[in-house]
Protein backbone atom coordinates (compact mmCIF):
# COMPACT_ATOMS: atom_id res chain seq x y z
CA UNK A 1 0.00 0.00 0.00
CA UNK A 2 2.86 2.38 0.80
CA UNK A 3 4.41 1.81 -2.63
CA UNK A 4 1.13 2.68 -4.34
CA UNK A 5 0.77 5.84 -2.26
CA UNK A 6 4.36 6.81 -3.06
CA UNK A 7 3.80 6.11 -6.75
CA UNK A 8 0.62 8.14 -6.82
CA UNK A 9 2.37 11.02 -5.09
CA UNK A 10 5.21 10.78 -7.62
CA UNK A 11 2.70 10.79 -10.49
CA UNK A 12 0.97 13.82 -9.06
CA UNK A 13 4.26 15.67 -8.61
CA UNK A 14 5.31 14.75 -12.14
CA UNK A 15 1.96 15.97 -13.48
CA UNK A 16 2.27 19.15 -11.42
CA UNK A 17 5.75 19.81 -12.80
CA UNK A 18 4.42 19.10 -16.29
CA UNK A 19 1.33 21.24 -15.80
CA UNK A 20 3.36 24.17 -14.53
CA UNK A 21 5.30 24.17 -17.80
CA UNK A 22 2.25 23.86 -20.03
CA UNK A 23 0.94 27.03 -21.58
CA UNK A 24 -1.57 28.53 -19.15
CA UNK A 25 -4.53 28.28 -21.53
CA UNK A 26 -3.93 24.65 -22.53
CA UNK A 27 -6.54 22.24 -21.14
CA UNK A 28 -6.03 18.52 -20.51
CA UNK A 29 -8.12 17.76 -23.59
CA UNK A 30 -6.04 20.07 -25.76
CA UNK A 31 -2.79 18.53 -24.47
CA UNK A 32 -4.13 15.02 -25.19
CA UNK A 33 -5.13 16.13 -28.71
CA UNK A 34 -1.67 17.59 -29.39
CA UNK A 35 0.08 14.45 -28.11
CA UNK A 36 -2.27 12.21 -30.10
CA UNK A 37 -1.63 14.11 -33.34
CA UNK A 38 2.11 13.75 -32.78
CA UNK A 39 1.70 9.96 -32.38
CA UNK A 40 -0.46 9.78 -35.50
CA UNK A 41 2.40 11.44 -37.39
CA UNK A 42 5.27 9.46 -35.85
CA UNK A 43 3.68 6.01 -35.52
CA UNK A 44 1.08 6.24 -38.31
CA UNK A 45 -1.68 5.02 -35.98
CA UNK A 46 -5.40 5.61 -36.35
CA UNK A 47 -7.49 6.37 -33.27
CA UNK A 48 -10.82 6.57 -35.12
CA UNK A 49 -13.04 4.02 -33.39
CA UNK A 50 -11.08 4.44 -30.14
CA UNK A 51 -12.14 6.35 -27.05
CA UNK A 52 -9.80 8.40 -24.90
CA UNK A 53 -9.93 7.14 -21.30
CA UNK A 54 -8.77 9.53 -18.60
CA UNK A 55 -6.28 8.12 -16.09
CA UNK A 56 -8.58 9.47 -13.38
CA UNK A 57 -11.03 6.64 -14.15
CA UNK A 58 -8.57 3.99 -12.99
CA UNK A 59 -6.11 5.87 -10.80
CA UNK A 60 -4.14 3.58 -8.47
CA UNK A 61 -5.57 5.21 -5.35
CA UNK A 62 -9.20 5.01 -6.49
CA UNK A 63 -11.52 2.75 -4.50
CA UNK A 64 -13.75 0.04 -5.97
CA UNK A 65 -11.88 -0.53 -9.22
CA UNK A 66 -13.08 -3.43 -11.34
CA UNK A 67 -10.62 -6.16 -12.32
CA UNK A 68 -10.38 -4.55 -15.76
CA UNK A 69 -9.69 -1.10 -14.27
CA UNK A 70 -7.10 -2.56 -11.88
CA UNK A 71 -5.20 -4.04 -14.83
CA UNK A 72 -5.26 -0.65 -16.63
CA UNK A 73 -4.04 0.94 -13.39
CA UNK A 74 -1.22 -1.61 -13.24
CA UNK A 75 -0.19 -0.70 -16.82
CA UNK A 76 -0.33 3.00 -15.91
CA UNK A 77 1.92 2.44 -12.90
CA UNK A 78 4.40 0.30 -14.86
CA UNK A 79 4.76 2.99 -17.54
CA UNK A 80 4.73 6.02 -15.22
CA UNK A 81 7.01 4.67 -12.49
CA UNK A 82 10.30 5.10 -14.41
CA UNK A 83 9.29 8.49 -15.89
CA UNK A 84 11.22 11.64 -15.09
CA UNK A 85 9.86 15.12 -14.42
CA UNK A 86 8.61 16.66 -17.66
CA UNK A 87 7.52 13.37 -19.21
CA UNK A 88 3.82 13.46 -20.04
CA UNK A 89 1.35 11.26 -18.23
CA UNK A 90 0.42 8.22 -20.38
CA UNK A 91 -2.61 8.69 -22.64
CA UNK A 92 -4.99 5.73 -22.98
CA UNK A 93 -7.21 4.90 -25.96
CA UNK A 94 -9.46 1.83 -26.01
CA UNK A 95 -11.45 0.62 -28.98
CA UNK A 96 -15.24 0.66 -28.74
CA UNK A 97 -15.36 -3.07 -28.03
CA UNK A 98 -12.83 -2.66 -25.18
CA UNK A 99 -10.70 -5.44 -26.64
CA UNK A 100 -7.60 -3.53 -27.73
CA UNK A 101 -6.04 -0.16 -27.25
CA UNK A 102 -3.06 2.14 -27.28
CA UNK A 103 -1.09 3.84 -24.54
CA UNK A 104 0.82 6.91 -25.69
CA UNK A 105 3.83 7.94 -23.64
CA UNK A 106 5.37 11.27 -24.64
CA UNK A 107 8.83 11.70 -23.13
CA UNK A 108 10.53 14.99 -22.28
CA UNK A 109 13.16 14.08 -24.88
CA UNK A 110 10.48 14.05 -27.62
CA UNK A 111 10.49 10.25 -27.90
CA UNK A 112 7.05 8.73 -28.50
CA UNK A 113 6.62 5.32 -26.87
CA UNK A 114 3.58 3.49 -28.24
CA UNK A 115 2.22 0.55 -26.25
CA UNK A 116 -0.34 -1.73 -27.87
CA UNK A 117 -2.62 -3.35 -25.31
CA UNK A 118 -5.25 -6.06 -25.55
CA UNK A 119 -7.91 -7.43 -23.25
CA UNK A 120 -7.56 -11.06 -22.15
CA UNK A 121 -11.13 -12.40 -21.86
CA UNK A 122 -10.09 -15.44 -19.83
CA UNK A 123 -8.14 -13.48 -17.21
CA UNK A 124 -10.38 -10.42 -17.49
CA UNK A 125 -7.44 -8.03 -17.65
CA UNK A 126 -5.45 -5.81 -19.98
CA UNK A 127 -1.89 -6.61 -21.02
CA UNK A 128 0.78 -4.88 -23.07
CA UNK A 129 1.33 -6.78 -26.33
CA UNK A 130 3.87 -4.53 -28.05
CA UNK A 131 6.01 -1.43 -27.50
CA UNK A 132 7.63 0.70 -30.14
CA UNK A 133 9.56 3.96 -29.86
CA UNK A 134 9.97 6.69 -32.45
CA UNK A 135 11.24 10.24 -32.39
CA UNK A 136 8.36 12.68 -32.18
CA UNK A 137 8.12 16.44 -32.12
CA UNK A 138 9.90 18.27 -29.32
CA UNK A 139 7.65 19.33 -26.41
CA UNK A 140 8.58 23.00 -26.90
CA UNK A 141 7.72 22.82 -30.61
CA UNK A 142 4.38 21.20 -29.72
CA UNK A 143 3.62 24.06 -27.32
CA UNK A 144 3.49 21.70 -24.34
CA UNK A 145 6.58 23.11 -22.66
CA UNK A 146 7.80 26.68 -22.47
CA UNK A 147 11.21 27.40 -23.89
CA UNK A 148 13.71 28.13 -21.10
CA UNK A 149 15.28 30.94 -23.13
Amino acid sequence: MGKISFLFLTLMLSFTAYASNVNAKLTEGEAVEIITKDFIMSHKIQVDGYNYISNKEFAPNKDNLTTEQKSLSHILVNIAEPQIGGDCSPVFYLNKENKKGYVLEKKLSGINNLYSISFDDKKQNWKITNKSSKKGTDLVDLGLLKDAN
